[in-house]
């Protein structure tokens, strides 16, 4: 049987043969990866033919010795990195889960278990031959005990894993008390010394700089191994020389000394500066690094590029811009949408124009006509216009995915659609309101004056998108659940829409009538702690959902029952 073994983050997981090892970001993978850039469902392990194969079965890419491989056979250790080669990495492994021993001279054939072998008894001489209880390491076979002889035989011990049993040697009358070590042949001591006086043939020490070559202490035959040459580096060192008078060993041939003014000084910064791997390097495919790029350069641009505009709104929408993809990836790691498709780019771009289309059109006309935030009731009129025009395109996409596509997306698809008409609208709107921050600047007759418009500009380029995507989002949850789950459908969007809303209608009311902004911090903690709470609850409170009867109706996982013989039980 062969067992794998696969090492990630300090813990070691085991499967036997004939297991599917599933790996992924997923929690219902054997092993989970929690990392953004690992597929949900990553690669997968089987048993074959020819061993344990590793298989990709999601979209990111894995990599071996810096190389991207999708199938590979898994030898007795590899290494791998998913989704880059610096990403999350994993040790697989394969050893057999059982070995059976070979049988030692006494004729007892030794169990091949996965503990190192314990030491056996021994036979007095004149007696049968000593028996083998030792045991291999795992999965490989042990070898036999030594044969008693007219002496006390000590028995074999287990072989090393990854190497195979072979027999032990005999003792004479003097070789004592000795453990011989099944696995290797063990060297004959022909009337050495006692082991317990630890005698060694020619005690050898590293000689270094021409020091006097190193004696052994004299023993009693055998033969010292040769001289080993001196180390490179060293001016005439000597090599290690076997001492005693009867070892063979002499002086060895030293290596001259290499001048530090000779070293390769190319080689030398090469390794510590690669740039010709760098520029090799498939790791520069990916997106997030080449985006550190442009978010480096761009402000830079920007202060050339507007220095000569005529136009305040042109520092909002650039900044606006430059934030929003980053608000964007933070939300996308918050929710986990199940996947995101050519479908979901192309409904993700008719939202963001629909919005502003929208906005144009609609919005700001009724704000205009009919809004006055400080009274309750225009600041429901504003809540209400505005949560209606980023849950409006995530709607009728919905319906139009459902009606042209008969597909129905995760909700948690449309949360993320409807962060993104949230920022959408926020870019749009800031450019509406950053040049009165810029004249407020400008005009300021004192510094606090020049600080307050300064805060006002940062707070509408890098929150305002932020601000309108987490009631957007929490409208776009509820919209999706209205799609899949049609019987409860104007209820939840109803409910939907009108929890971003009052959220609105109550932050721009507190901004407007009271002189601090405290209270408004007050709404928008809340309105994060909403927005946070969906985002970790989405799935469950889905499953919930499609559980209730009370919601039953054409949904993602009902489908499957289409037909009524196949309906499940309530």
């Amino acid at each position: 049987m062969s067992t794998l073994q696969v090492t990630f983050n300090g813990r070691i997981f085991s499967f036997a043969q004939g297991t599917i090892v599933r790996i992924g970001r997923s929690s219902e993978n054997d092993i989970v990866v929690n990392e953004p850039t690992v597929s949900r469902r990553h690669a997968q392990l089987s048993f074959e033919a020819s061993g344990w194969v590793w298989q990709n079965s999601g979209q990111a890419p894995t990599f071996v010795a810096g190389q991207p491989v999708a199938q590979f056979a898994v030898g007795q250790q590899v290494d791998v990195c998913l989704a880059s080669p610096q990403g999350p990495s994993l040790q697989l492994a394969t050893a057999a889960s059982h070995g059976q021993g070979a049988p030692g001279p006494g004729g007892t054939e030794l169990a091949g278990a996965g503990t190192a072998g314990a030491l056996g008894q021994t036979n007095v001489a004149g007696q049968s031959p000593g028996v083998g209880a030792g045991q291999a390491a795992a999965g490989y076979a042990g070898a036999g005990a030594a044969a008693g002889a007219a002496a006390y035989a000590s028995p074999g011990q287990g072989a090393p894993a990854g190497y195979a049993g072979g027999p032990a040697q005999e003792y004479p009358a003097s070789a004592g008390q000795q453990s011989n070590y099944a696995g290797a042949p063990a060297q004959d001591y022909a009337g050495q010394q006692n082991y317990g006086q630890q005698n060694y043939p020619g005690a050898q020490q590293q000689n270094f700089a021409g020091a006097v070559p190193a004696q052994g202490y004299p023993d009693q035959g055998g033969a010292a191994p040769p001289g080993m040459p001196g180390f490179p580096g060293y001016q005439g060192g000597a090599g290690y020389q076997g001492g005693g008078p009867n070892y063979q060993g002499g002086p060895a041939a030293a290596q001259p000394g290499i001048p530090l003014s000779q070293l390769d000084m190319g080689s030398f910064f090469e390794i510590l500066i690669p740039v010709k791997s760098w520029l090799h390097d498939r790791g520069w495919r990916q997106g997030i690094r080449l985006l550190i790029i442009p978010y480096a350069l761009l402000p830079l641009i920007f202060l050339q590029v507007f220095s000569g505009s005529t136009s305040l709104s042109s520092p909002g929408w650039a900044y606006s811009l430059y934030v929003a993809p980053l608000w964007l990836l933070t939300f996308w790691y918050l929710i986990r949408p199940p996947v995101i498709g050519k479908l979901e780019v192309v409904v993700g771009i008719g939202i963001v124009i629909w919005t502003i289309v929208w906005l144009h059109v609609v919005t700001i006309y009724i704000n205009n006509h009919f809004a006055n935030t400080h009274s309750i009731l225009g600041s429901l009129v504003v809540g209400y216009n505005e949560e209606v025009t980023k849950a409006l395109p995530v709607l009728i996409a919905a319906i139009l995915v459902l009606k042209i596509r008969k597909q129905k997306l995760d909700p948690r698809t449309w949360f993320l659609m409807g962060t993104v008409a949230g920022l959408t609208f926020g870019i749009v709107e800031q450019s509406i309101y950053t040049p009165a921050a810029l004249i407020q600047i400008h005009g300021a007759h004192a510094i606090s004056e020049a600080d307050v418009g300064a805060l006002s500009f940062a707070f509408r380029v890098f929150v305002d998108g932020f601000q309108h995507a987490v009631w957007a989002g929490v409208s776009g949850f509820f919209v999706g659940m209205a799609v899949n789950y049609r019987r409860r459908r104007i209820p939840l969007l109803l409910l939907g829409i009108s929890i971003p809303s009052i959220l609105h209608a109550l932050n721009d009311y507190t901004l407007t009538v009271f002189s601090t902004v405290w209270v408004g911090v007050l709404v928008q903690a809340l309105s994060l702690l909403l927005f946070l709470g969906y985002t970790l609850s989405a799935s469950a409170i889905e499953r919930r959902v499609r559980r209730n009867p009370n919601f039953r109706g054409q949904s993602i996982m009902m489908e499957r029952f289409s037909q009524p013989e196949q309906a499940p039980s309530p």
